[in-house]
Formats: structure tokens, sequence, C-alpha cells
């Protein structure tokens, strides 16, 4: 929420949740998906799950024209991939 207060975007105004999927630490992938999915069935909010090997160096612009085109991302299921 301090993102959003941070930025001054409202929660009505989130027409899409990123959650990242993975590689990445069980509790830490846990936590966040749960968390995303809980706001997106509260908020009736399209969840979208990608995977960190599509954002390099922090370049989200991939992930968002990924979006446009549907080939990166899953809608429907959000399922972890754990890391070691």
């Amino acid at each position: 929420m301090i993102f959003l207060k941070e930025y001054k975007i409202k929660m009505d105004d989130v027409e899409r949740i990123f959650v990242n999927q993975g590689p990445g630490k069980f509790s830490s992938l846990r936590i966040s998906i749960s968390i995303a999915k809980a706001i997106s069935l509260a908020k009736n909010i399209t969840l979208t799950g990608f995977n960190s090997k599509f954002v390099e160096n922090g370049d989200y612009e991939k992930l968002l024209e990924s979006n446009k085109k549907k080939d990166l991302v899953i809608n429907d299921l959000i399922k972890p991939l754990y890391s070691s």
C-alpha cells in the first residue's frame, strides 16, 4: 500500500496485478502469490503470473509487451516454481 500512496494510485484504479511465479524461495513465493490472489479476489482484479526469467535487469517493459501479446504470462492458474 505504500507504493500506491507514494504514486497516488487508488485500489479502484488498478486493473491488473502481476505476480512473480518464480523461480524463487518457497516462503517468498507462497506469501507473495497468496497476497496477490487475495487482493485479486477481493477487488475483482485480473491476476497475471509471470516467470522471473522474463524480467532481466529490472526491465519490466518486456513483461508489459508480453502481456499485450499474451505469450509469456498466465492468467488462469498461478503456480509457483520453487528453486532449491
